[in-house]
């Protein structure tokens, strides 16, 4: 049975939504946003690769990667990915992720993930005073289903939805969110991308609070330099006000270098390929100190 037909259709599903998802977020940007606010967890990063790069992920996301910075990078998934990621916020705050994809074609693949967000023994206040009276734990997951095809030659195109759990105190909220992503290869140096990050979606709190998500829309650029072994990448939303930049150096195949510049923090990182696995690590250099993270990705 051919199945030329069914790669063709499928590819073009994923570009009219992914169109579609785009044109709604067009119209989201150029709108007051209303709503509740941003959860963090949504906008944190994952990967000490991309990190180490200025979290600059939209255009320089590989493969797996592409669960949470920009979908359409699924598309270059041509065997088995896992990703697990680890990073230290603060004392007692964790981020996790785990990501898998699996290509289903010659043109795309399916991808899932998990991401948690915790943070323990937080003091706990009463308005009219400062002193503690006690501790709550706060808790929050993402789950990720994505799909990345691509649609013509050099262009690929993704969706992912995100499915939102988590705890605060005595209180517990349920939410979903939808997003697209497009990535276009210009040339052998310029590759173009473009996120529409929760243009649906809401929170429903135990409270009987609802908060819309408010829609971010990121486009982002890398150049390929010296031959393939330097990327140039940055990203900026619409409103110029969520940025980065960061650069990575390949030495030899195996080891690469990077730094970068984002929320007026500097990144430095490093990473080591052994055959199919790679382990990366990021550092990023604040006020407040220092985050350290961590990450192990395996193509089978």
């Amino acid at each position: 049975m051919d199945s030329y037909p069914y790669k063709r259709s499928f590819g073009w599903m994923v570009a009219i939504l992914t169109a579609l998802v785009l044109l709604a977020s067009g119209v989201a940007a150029a709108a007051e946003e209303s709503g509740g606010e941003e959860l963090p967890i949504l906008r944190f990063g994952t990967t000490a690769r991309v990190w180490g790069m200025g979290n600059a992920g939209v255009a320089a996301a590989r493969g797996v990667e592409g669960l949470y910075y920009n979908p359409a990078a699924l598309a270059s998934v041509v065997q088995p990915e896992l990703s697990i990621s680890h990073s230290t916020l603060g004392e007692a705050t964790d981020l996790s992720f785990a990501a898998a994809a699996l290509p289903i074609t010659d043109r795309g693949s399916l991808g899932a993930g998990f991401l948690l967000l915790s943070s323990s023994g937080i003091p706990r206040t009463k308005e009219e005073s400062e002193e503690p009276i006690g501790t709550f734990d706060y808790l929050q997951a993402v789950a990720y289903i994505s799909t990345g095809m691509e649609i013509a030659k050099g262009c690929s195109a993704g969706l992912t939805v995100k499915g939102i759990f988590g705890e605060v105190d005595d209180a517990h909220c349920r939410g979903y969110s939808l997003e697209g992503g497009l990535r276009q290869q210009v040339n052998d140096v310029l590759t173009i991308g473009f996120l529409a990050r929760d243009v649906i979606g809401e929170m429903n709190w135990s409270t009987g609070l609802v908060e819309e998500l408010p829609t971010q829309v990121l486009g982002g650029a890398t150049l390929s330099l010296l031959d393939g072994k330097l990327l140039v990448s940055g990203q900026t939303d619409s409103k110029f006000k969520d940025w980065g930049v960061g650069a990575e150096y390949n030495i030899g195949g195996y080891l690469q270098l990077r730094g970068g510049y984002v929320e007026d923090s500097i990144t430095a990182g490093a990473g080591l390929g052994f055959g199919h696995i790679q382990v990366d690590y990021t550092w990023t250099g604040r006020e407040s100190g220092g985050t350290h993270r961590v990450s192990f990705g395996v193509r089978f």
